[in-house]
């Protein structure tokens, strides 16, 4: 059994060889690769700028996203548009799914990563071009008026009855 204590996580800017810049990695759960175990469960947090994001990439094995804050985005490779993420959404990843997220291009995101086991390998970053066309279509397509507004506030609780 692991723990991890918030007041011993550290953030720190994220590989920019991975993500652009305007993202800080926090390492919540460290994969146990180096202790000689499988690589097990990993989780992160990660915090992104306006237009910040990642590079797109796969995981060998399933990864969960799950939005803190602010508002996001999520694309799968071949996909025209990306898809809006806002706060309490999940994303499931499928191993070998290649994807990129990042926050929206007018707010920032918080986002934990659970990644169930294995590695993640990287591959070419979202370019500007690719990622403002991308962010246009998914606001212009999740934006019509037949859309139920994203909850943003975060619900409340249920009274115990006496």
């Amino acid at each position: 059994m692991r723990f991890a204590r918030e007041n011993d996580v550290t953030a720190a800017q994220a590989d920019p060889a991975k993500f652009t810049d305007g993202v800080w990695r926090s390492e919540i759960l460290p994969s146990r690769a180096g202790e000689g175990q499988e690589p097990g469960l990993q989780a992160h947090r990660f915090a992104y700028q306006p237009g910040a994001r990642s590079a797109w990439h796969t995981h060998h094995g399933e990864q969960a996203l799950h939005v803190v804050a602010g508002r996001g985005l999520v694309q799968r490779w071949g996909d025209a548009a990306a898809t809006p993420i806002g706060p309490g959404d999940w994303v499931h990843v499928q191993p070998g799914e290649k994807h990129w997220h990042g926050a929206a291009p007018d707010d920032t995101l918080v986002q934990l990563a659970v990644t169930a086991s294995g590695g993640t390998d990287w591959h070419e970053p979202v370019s500007d071009d690719d990622y403002r066309g991308a962010s246009a279509r998914a606001l212009t397509r999740h934006s019509t008026p037949t859309d139920p507004p994203h909850p943003t506030s975060t619900p409340t609780v249920p009274k115990e009855s006496a």
